[in-house]
């Protein structure tokens, strides 16, 4: 029978804070920004930002629920949980639960999974898409700080699960090394700055922190999203103006002019080269342009 060790950290969701007595200790997610990703969503809108955060909260929530009554999930993400834990053969054991190193270190494991007498731990993800680094540090801490705290159990797997509207993956995670991750902590205690052993990318080009390559995918991929999702409300709404003859409308903060269809002329400057080399070709001019980059982000497995 599997029994874990009930931290004497306090957890105060409000301000998400711990304290171990009259101590303030120092939450892991903060750290791993600090240390290894400042820059990770750096580009993203402080609104947009808060958004996600909100809809996160309220998404582990209803996983949480589903956890402990085993009630309906409230939620098409609950469900998806819900089917890729059983599906997966877990049980829920626990939920947020407390692990510290009851000196410097305390933070809350989103679930703890059992199966066969083994655990793993698993992290519940809502972004655009799921950052394999930053969960490998993140739950890495997590399995240390677990067995710190229950010497005598060995965690077994560590998962990130992605709920993402109706889409869902249950990913298994690779494992820090525990020096690596000692050492991290080393760092953050002496108020040092940690120099993770970065891979190597494909083309065996160092150019910049591979950190920051995983900041870049994310932030590529949530504005991919947003793209879509501007595209839909914009179509909704100049369908609305068209059928209901509105040309401007006015909803405080959000004002919004619709312009209908018509015919335009434009100059053909294919075709005119084509008929007129010569003629086009004393109207050329050369003018510098500035470099620039593309970006292109691969499926994964590809």
């Amino acid at each position: 029978m599997i029994e874990l060790v009930k931290s004497g950290v306090v957890f105060n969701e409000e301000n998400h804070t711990y304290f171990l007595g009259d101590k303030q200790l120092k939450g892991i997610t903060g750290m791993i920004s600090r240390q290894l990703f400042p820059d990770k969503y750096k580009a993203v809108p402080e609104f947009i930002l808060k958004r996600a955060a909100e809809k996160g909260s309220r998404i582990h929530a209803q996983c949480q629920f589903v956890d402990t009554t085993g009630f309906t999930p409230e939620s098409v993400e609950a469900e998806n949980y819900l089917k890729e834990r059983t599906n997966a053969g877990y049980k829920a054991f626990a939920n947020e639960y407390t692990v510290s190193d009851n000196e410097y270190f305390a933070s809350n494991i989103d679930c703890v999974w059992e199966k066969d007498e083994k655990i793993s731990l698993v992290d519940i993800k809502t972004t655009a898409s799921l950052d394999r680094e930053y969960l490998s540090w993140q739950l890495s801490i997590y399995a240390y700080l677990f067995e710190l705290q229950n010497p005598l159990i060995k965690v077994d797997k560590l998962f990130g699960i992605w709920l993402r509207g109706d889409k869902s993956e249950l990913v298994e995670i690779e494992r820090k090394p525990d020096a690596e991750v000692k050492r991290l902590l080393e760092c953050e205690i002496k108020g040092e700055h940690f120099l993770p052993n970065a891979p190597v990318p494909a083309d065996g080009k160092q150019l910049i922190p591979m950190q920051l390559v995983d900041t870049i995918i994310d932030i590529e991929e949530q504005a991919s999203y947003i793209a879509e999702v501007q595209k839909g409300y914009k179509e909704q709404l100049k369908s609305a103006m068209r059928e209901n003859g509105v040309k401007s409308w006015d909803a405080g903060r959000l004002r919004v002019s619709y312009t209908p269809s018509s015919m335009g002329k434009s100059f053909d400057t294919k075709k005119f080269q084509e008929d007129h080399p010569e003629l086009y070709s004393q109207y050329l001019k050369t003018s510098t342009k500035a470099d620039s980059i593309r970006v292109t982000i691969r499926e994964e497995g590809k």
